[in-house]
C-alpha cells in the first residue's frame, strides 16, 4: 500500500510538473500572440497615418491649384471691355462675366497665392504659350489675359473686337487689340446709275480695320486702371474726299485713353479717342468718347443675382475736322440705361438703349455686346 502511495505521488508530481510546463507554454504563446497583434496594429496605424498624410497633402495641392485658377480668372480683362482693365474702349462689355467682388482675390492676392503654392509649371510649349519658368523661349501664360467681343449698335453696325494684355511688370500690362468694323458705309464706294442719275454706292471692300497697342497701369490694388494706347487705322474712311474712293493701309492714327474704376460696389469707365487722317487728302477727323457709371448688386446685399451691374451709358461721336467742306459737327449723342448680365463660361451680355440727343441719325439708339473672356 505504501508502494502504491509512493507511485501515485510520483505520478501526481510528474502531472503537476507537466501541467506547469503546459501552462507556461500557453502563457508564452498568448503573450507572443498579443505582442504580434499589437505590432500588427501599430504597423496598421502607421500605414493609415502615412496614407492620411498623403491624402491631406494631395487635398492641399488640389486646393492650391483651384485657388490659382480662381486668381487667374479674376485677372483684369483687356481692351474693349474688361474690369480693372487694361483697356476697355468698347462700350459693349465693360466688365467681365461674374464681376469681381470683395470676396474674390485681386491681382496682388493672386500673386501671393501663386508664390505660396508654387503653382508655376515648367514644361513644354502649349498652343504657342510656354510654361511659367521657361523665360528664354516663351511667355508665362498666367500673365496673359484677354477677350473677344461681338458688338452691334444703331450707328456702327456689327463689330468684332479682340483685346489682350500681358503683365510686363508689377501693376503694368502691355496691351494690344484689333477692332474690325464691318459697316459697308465705311468701305470702298463706286459710282452707279440710279433713278436720279449717277450716285455713289458704298461697297463691302476696304472695310475699316483698327489695330493698336499700349500700356495699362493698375492702381490702388486694381481698383483704378489707366490705359493709354496708340492705334493704326486701315481702310477707306478718313483719307479720301469721297468715302471709299481709295483703300489705304495706315490711312489714319488713333491715340486713345481709357479709365476704369471698380471697387466691388461701383463701376465706371471713361474713354476718349481721336481718329486722325494722315494720308493723301486727309479729309476728315473724328472724336469718339463715352462714359458709363453703374452699381453692382453687392451694394444692396443681393446674392445669387446673375447681374454684373446696372447704370447709365453716355456716348458721343463728333465729326471734328472737315477738310473738304468745312462743316464739322456732332454725329450722335446717346444717353440711356444699361444692364450687364453674368453668364456661364466666362461670358457677359450687355445691353443699352435710350435717346439720341442730336437726333440726326435717329431719335433713339440701341447697343448690345457679348464678351467671352480667356
Amino acid at each position: 500500500m505504501s508502494v502504491l502511495s509512493k507511485e501515485s505521488s510520483k505520478v501526481n508530481t510528474i502531472v503537476s510538473r507537466e501541467m506547469k510546463k503546459y501552462l507556461r507554454l500557453c502563457l508564452f504563446l498568448g503573450a507572443a500572440f498579443m505582442s504580434s497583434s499589437a505590432l500588427a496594429l501599430a504597423q496598421t496605424e502607421d500605414e493609415l497615418r502615412r496614407k492620411l498624410e498623403l491624402l491631406e497633402a494631395r487635398i492641399a495641392e488640389l486646393e492650391g491649384r483651384l485657388e490659382n485658377q480662381e486668381a487667374q480668372d479674376v485677372r483684369g480683362k483687356g481692351h474693349h471691355g474688361g474690369v480693372n482693365l487694361k483697356r476697355s474702349p468698347s462700350s459693349g462689355v465693360a466688365h467681365p462675366a461674374f464681376a469681381q467682388t470683395e470676396a474674390e482675390p485681386r491681382k496682388s492676392e493672386a500673386k501671393e497665392i501663386k508664390e505660396a503654392n508654387g503653382a508655376h509649371m515648367k514644361g513644354h510649349a502649349e498652343g504657342g504659350w510656354q510654361a511659367a519658368h521657361d523665360k528664354d523661349h516663351g511667355f508665362d501664360k498666367e500673365k496673359f489675359h484677354g477677350g473677344v467681343t461681338l458688338k452691334q449698335d444703331a450707328f456702327f453696325g456689327f463689330q468684332t473686337i479682340l483685346d489682350a494684355g500681358y503683365e510686363v511688370a508689377d501693376n503694368i500690362d502691355f496691351t494690344f487689340y484689333s477692332w474690325l468694323w464691318t459697316s459697308p458705309n465705311f468701305g470702298r464706294s463706286r459710282v452707279v446709275a440710279g433713278p436720279n442719275g449717277m450716285q455713289v454706292d458704298a461697297g463691302g471692300n476696304g472695310l475699316w480695320t483698327e489695330v493698336g497697342m499700349g500700356l495699362n497701369f493698375r492702381l490702388f490694388n486694381d481698383t483704378l486702371s489707366i490705359n493709354p494706347q496708340f492705334g493704326i487705322l486701315n481702310g477707306a474712311l478718313l483719307s479720301s474726299r469721297i468715302v471709299g474712293r481709295g483703300i489705304r493701309a495706315g490711312e489714319g492714327i488713333v491715340p486713345s485713353i481709357t479709365f476704369n474704376y471698380d471697387n466691388g460696389f461701383f463701376t465706371g469707365q471713361a474713354y476718349l479717342a481721336y481718329y486722325a487722317a494722315i494720308r493723301d487728302e486727309r479729309a476728315r477727323d473724328f472724336i469718339h468718347n463715352w462714359i458709363n457709371i453703374g452699381v453692382k448688386p453687392a451694394l444692396f446685399n443681393f446674392k445669387n443675382v446673375p447681374i454684373n451691374s446696372v447704370g447709365v451709358h453716355w456716348e458721343h461721336l463728333r465729326f471734328h475736322v472737315d477738310r473738304i467742306e468745312g462743316n464739322p459737327g456732332t454725329v450722335y449723342n446717346w444717353i440711356g440705361p444699361y444692364v450687364e448680365f453674368a453668364l456661364p463660361m466666362h461670358l457677359a451680355l450687355r445691353f443699352a438703349a435710350g435717346a439720341d440727343l442730336k437726333g440726326e441719325v435717329s431719335n433713339e439708339f440701341y447697343q448690345a455686346s457679348i464678351k467671352m473672356h480667356f
